[in-house]
């Protein structure tokens, strides 16, 4: 993701966002149904909200081989 681009909410009546991260937008076009978003680019925007920060997650395959433990599993 370039810092250029924010991500706007596209629903016709929604002023919310800009904002910085797309999790950020994709978590309030959640809450609304009729909602979507877009990036657009940041010269275009004023007021920016920044973006939350995030966990990383272990993505892995947690069935790796049928361990209970995934990927995690030391001794499969």
């Amino acid at each position: 993701m370039s810092d250029d681009t924010v991500f706007v909410c596209t629903a016709d009546d929604c002023d919310e966002g800009p904002w910085e991260g797309s999790h950020d937008a994709m978590a309030h076009c959640a809450e609304h149904p009729d909602h979507g978003y877009t990036g657009r680019p940041r010269k275009e925007t004023d007021d920016v909200i920044p973006a939350t920060a995030t966990r990383k997650r272990d993505n892995r395959n947690l069935q790796h081989k049928g361990h209970p433990k995934g990927a995690l599993a030391q001794d499969d």
